[in-house]
């Protein structure tokens, strides 16, 4: 009995809260038109949380010392491509027992950075992750020592390590720069590690890459460079609305090469003998100027500045043609081995011939006249160190190029040519063509199709028209874009018509079978206050 008395009074007192909660007057919340806080009691400007209706435009926080009056951008960003490739046997991603018997998984690229940029000024850090991956291996010089052994009094010898270095010296850094805006023509002042103005394939981020990979003859020379850098568009100051017509980049650099390739830029860079064995000062010197013909792209409504690989996702007519030139007086940098380019089992060659590749070092050779014994510097290796007597080995390089794009069909190309000692003559063109298909609105499949040629005097041997100074490579993918650049799926075919290997028995040249199927996955994946495309220093 007194059980069921203590239960019934449990509940009629939780009835009775519950019923005085309940029954109060639902509390109204408050909204300030202007600033867009939230109060609990009515006021000026204020109106009911459901009723309020968020301004079409941002809304700015008032101007604090924390928050300065300057229009902030900031954005952190990442990409990872991830990539399975199978190739026939002569193919460097096969292990030579028949055609397509093993797929190579591997990170093509690993990256993470940042940007920011205000009204005065900006900056940006990526780093290359892909290289984080890689085993660091050593490279040792020896060499023998004849001696008296001290002990039985007899002739030996010994094998001493005379140099160590390291095998793979690449760096973390991908891109570093720095820059100030001027308040004329948008001009911007750049300085770090930054990409060099030259070809149009170069100054193109990897991230909406429309082909699988950049040409062969972009592994000629840096795409990033230690230096300076001044871009302008000097038809602002005519009309604004011509703003995005016309870019004019240049820079001076080092000519050594950025840390993610090269291992370069600490400290001391263009006169450190560290990295290539001897000290080089001839700087290198680049520029580009691009012709957007009908203006920039159309991003949110608004003309934006030409982002290369963007302009696909544009259905009105959209054309942007450039040329660029880069120059040295000696060539130090070696060129990138780039697998992607380079045929399996095919002898060691250069694209351009740099000092810095087979330097001499200031090694010397003794020489009988007359029954006269000298010492004399190897003044006939002219690819070692320069000296007044040996010609210095420079390089000039010009480009040509263009993409035009219209309701989905798509054409790119490009023509570089290279002179000067240090060049071999080296010259090359590519092509591409594809159709980007909209798919449900949001989605795009996109054929395409692309031809790209490499020629060079190779062997340096005056004579660039032999079947082992030319590579063409043909290329056939399709591309699925599931969030445009952010997600993709690329399926491609590329086959590596070449001369290059050499018959053991009669020592001409004979063809490389070398060909292969790349599926490559990309995620592009940021956050900030803005898109990272909206930050950029690059030319276009």
């Amino acid at each position: 009995m007194k059980v069921g008395i203590r239960i019934l009074f449990l509940i009629s007192t939780f009835f009775l809260i519950g019923n005085s909660v309940f029954s109060q007057e639902k509390q109204n919340l408050y909204v300030d038109k202007s600033t867009g806080q939230v109060f609990v009691e009515p006021g000026t400007n204020r109106v009911k949380i459901e009723d309020y209706t968020k301004p079409s435009g941002d809304i700015s926080p008032k101007e604090t010392k924390s928050n300065p009056p300057f229009n902030k951008k900031l954005a952190v960003l990442g990409r990872i491509q991830f990539r399975g490739m199978s190739g026939s046997a002569d193919s460097p991603v096969n292990n030579g027992h028949r055609d397509f018997n093993s797929v190579d998984w591997a990170f093509r690229r690993l990256r993470l950075g940042a940007k920011y940029e205000s009204d005065l000024w900006g900056a940006l850090v990526v780093i290359r992750g892909e290289n984080l991956l890689n085993r660091v291996g050593l490279s040792q010089s020896t060499s023998t020592i004849n001696y008296t052994d001290p002990t039985t009094g007899n002739n030996t010898s010994t094998t001493v390590v005379t140099n160590t270095s390291l095998d793979n010296n690449r760096g973390y850094i991908h891109e570093a720069v720095g820059f100030m805006k001027i308040p004329f023509a948008k001009t911007k002042f750049v300085v770090g590690q930054l990409n060099v103005p030259f070809n149009r394939e170069y100054v193109s981020s990897s991230s909406s890459f429309v082909s699988l990979e950049r040409s062969a003859i972009t592994a000629a020379l840096p795409q990033f460079d230690n230096g300076i850098m001044i871009q302008t568009h000097p038809l602002k100051e005519i009309n604004k609305s011509w703003e995005k017509y016309l870019q004019i980049s240049f820079a001076i650099s080092n000519g050594k090469g950025g840390g993610g390739d090269y291992g370069t830029g600490r400290r001391q860079d263009l006169t450190s003998s560290t990295r290539y064995g001897s000290v080089n000062i001839s700087p290198m010197y680049t520029g580009r100027i691009s012709w957007n013909v009908l203006g920039g792209l159309v991003k949110d409504g608004k003309e934006s500045d030409w982002n290369e690989g963007h302009e696909i996702f544009q259905k009105d007519l959209k054309i942007s043609i450039g040329t660029g030139f880069t120059s040295t007086r000696n060539l130090i940098v070696t060129p990138v081995s780039a697998m992607e380019y380079n045929p399996g089992t095919t002898h060691a060659y250069n694209y351009v011939h740099s000092q810095g590749a087979y330097s001499d070092n200031g090694s010397t050779t003794t020489a009988t006249v007359n029954g006269v014994s000298m010492t004399l510097p190897n003044y006939s290796v002219q690819d070692g160190i320069t000296t007044p007597g040996r010609p210095r080995l420079g390089l000039y390089a010009r480009t040509y190029d263009g993409t035009l794009t219209w309701k989905g069909f798509y054409l790119n190309g490009a023509y570089t040519r290279m002179i000067g000692a240090a060049s071999n003559q080296l010259n090359g063109w590519h092509t591409t063509i594809g159709y980007n298909i909209n798919i449900l609105e949001k989605y795009w499949v996109m054929p395409v199709l692309k031809y790209d040629y490499l020629n060079g005097d190779f062997n340096r041997n005056g004579n660039r028209h032999e079947l082992v100074d030319t590579l063409r490579i043909y290329w056939a993918g399709l591309n699925f874009f599931g969030d445009k650049h952010d997600f993709k799926v690329q399926l491609y075919y590329q086959v590596l018509a070449n001369h290059l290997d050499m018959d053991p028995n009669t020592g001409n040249p004979m063809p490389i079978d070398d060909r292969r199927v790349t599926l490559q996955i990309q995620t592009n994946f940021s956050a900030g206050t803005v898109s990272p495309d909206d930050i950029n220093y690059r030319s276009n």
